[in-house]
């Protein structure tokens, strides 16, 4: 972070930069929540880097990004003050200058964003050259880890020997560990590209190809691994 310059940044590169210290920390989170066996949790945060990676790579490549996501931040704003407005409606205990407060809101949104448009990760993943990257790290990641599947609450789930449930537990997990960390290092190796290619971390160009040596060397392993955590 220390190393990216700071110096005449256009708005899209303030918020890219914003982006990449999201995506560190999640891969960071997701490092030490699979060392304490979290492994659902690790998952959740290996979907974010992901996702904060698309979305940066997205800034720094494509000029419409940030208006993207304004706009989808907006579209949300509304969703939200329009359903307090109209759990509001008739209450006669109601705060009143707060609601208008949230009126003003909402007109103030719809003025500034009259064609709103919603984000969709996978769009800008092709858009930026990251479709097995989306696949891979962030639709892999989703189903028994990010949210509340039955994939994520087996994870608590004892098997008996008849196959069925014979108990639940909630402690360490090292389940898809290698399959987890596979994302999570395929998500941190595709962000520092984007600090070395777009976010004026050249310098360290030398040290990028070094890792990616490295990665070759043990992604084979970490690839069978995961592969035989799925039976295949």
């Amino acid at each position: 972070m220390k190393a990216i310059p700071l110096e005449d940044l256009r708005e899209s590169m303030v918020w890219a930069i914003a982006g990449f210290a999201r995506a560190l920390g999640a891969f960071q989170g997701c490092i030490l929540m699979a060392e304490r066996g979290a492994l659902a949790e690790a998952r959740s945060l290996a979907r974010l880097c992901a996702e904060a990676v698309i979305v940066t790579k997205g800034l720094v490549m494509l000029d419409d990004t940030l208006d993207l996501l304004s706009e989808d931040d907006a579209n949300h704003d509304l969703r939200v003050i329009d359903r307090l407005l109209e759990i509001n409606q008739g209450n006669a205990d109601a705060d009143g200058e707060q609601l208008a407060r949230f009126a003003a809101r909402k007109a103030e949104l719809e003025a500034r964003f009259p064609r709103r448009r919603s984000l969709n990760y996978r769009t800008l993943a092709l858009n930026t050259g990251l479709e097995l990257f989306y696949e891979l790290a962030y639709r892999y990641t989703s189903g028994n880890g990010a949210h509340a599947t039955l994939g994520a609450f087996v994870r608590h789930m004892r098997e008996g020997i008849d196959g069925e449930p014979d108990g639940y537990f909630f402690g360490p997990d090292v389940t898809d560990m290698a399959s987890t960390l596979l994302c999570a290092n395929v998500a941190v190796t595709e962000l520092l590209a984007i600090a070395i290619d777009h976010l004026g971390c050249e310098a360290d160009a030398a040290e990028l190809t070094d890792l990616r040596l490295h990665w070759q060397m043990i992604r084979g392993d970490l690839e069978a691994a995961a592969a035989a955590e799925n039976g295949n």
